[in-house]
């Protein structure tokens, strides 16, 4: 390796330390409650971004290896058959603040063991064929080239996490809590998201639905309708603000697969206030 070549690297390995950093502080600096935040539509809840990096860090360290292990010739990384997808699924889990934590400290020793295995490769600018899973074809890469993505991959998670922090605190996040509350039928929880002086309007009967008005009116109306439904399952389909105003698409089932089976697809118009839900408004397809 000449003077340069090491020198750009000791760069390179710097900027990689610096947005890990970056990236950590940002993660340990999540509020608790804010780790299982998933937007409709997203891979990875706040929390599960941890995972999702992990992932991504563990991948190119097998690359690297392979690279070491072939001496830069042809060359296919090791990676189990089940590893993405189970980063996957867990990446979109709620994680509690123990597993994030761990999963941060499992952040620090991957970014350590890849910088061991960047340390056998002496030519970092050399080319290696890469065959990367699903690929046509292998692919060059060198030492460098991995370095600078896992660096842009701190760099593009710290401003996300950011941003979805921002939404959990504003209407959004009160909203995405309400509905995270309402999917496991726990009341009390969904009552301590609402205002004493919540409104809730009902779908039924027709033509415009039941309004309930007050704590006590709208728990009632929660207790009753959970009682009389067998096995009831919500999930938010998309949702999006206009200042205090929330809009949420979703679908309703419920039942097994007899004939008492249903599903139900509708909209809820909410208004937050001081972090809680005042008013929602409920319409379904007719």
């Amino acid at each position: 390796m000449t003077a340069i070549q090491e020198s750009d690297l000791s760069s390179d390995r710097q900027r990689f330390d610096r947005d890990r950093d970056a990236y950590l502080a940002l993660m340990r600096r999540v509020p608790e409650g804010a780790y299982a935040y998933l937007r409709p539509g997203d891979d990875y809840s706040v929390g599960g971004i941890a995972v999702h990096v992990n992932y991504v860090l563990d991948h190119y360290r097998l690359v690297l290896e392979a690279i070491a292990e072939a001496a830069y010739a042809e060359c296919r990384p090791q990676e189990a058959d089940d590893l993405e997808t189970e980063a996957r699924a867990r990446a979109r889990g709620a994680l509690t603040s123990a597993e994030v934590a761990a999963e941060l400290s499992r952040t620090e020793r991957l970014h350590a063991d890849l910088l061991e295995v960047a340390g056998r490769l002496t030519e970092p600018d050399r080319k290696a064929p890469v065959w990367y899973r699903g690929g046509s074809e292998p692919y060059p890469t060198n030492l460098r080239d991995v370095l600078g993505w896992l660096t842009e991959h701190y760099q593009e998670h710290v401003p996300q996490v950011e941003a979805l922090i921002g939404e959990w605190r504003g209407a959004i996040g009160v909203v995405a809590r309400f509905n995270e509350a309402f999917a496991r039928s726990d009341v009390d929880a969904v009552m301590a998201l609402m205002t004493d002086d919540c409104v809730f309007e009902d779908t039924e009967p027709s033509p415009d639905g039941q309004r309930y008005t007050g704590q006590a009116a709208v728990r009632a109306a929660w207790e009753k309708f959970f009682a009389n439904t067998e096995s009831p399952r919500f999930e938010t389909e998309e949702i999006f603000a206009a200042g205090d105003r929330v809009v949420a698409r979703w679908l309703f089932s419920w039942g097994g697969e007899g004939a008492g089976a249903g599903r139900v697809r509708g909209v809820d118009v909410f208004r937050v206030r001081d972090g809680k839900v005042a008013e929602k408004l409920s319409y379904v397809k007719g």
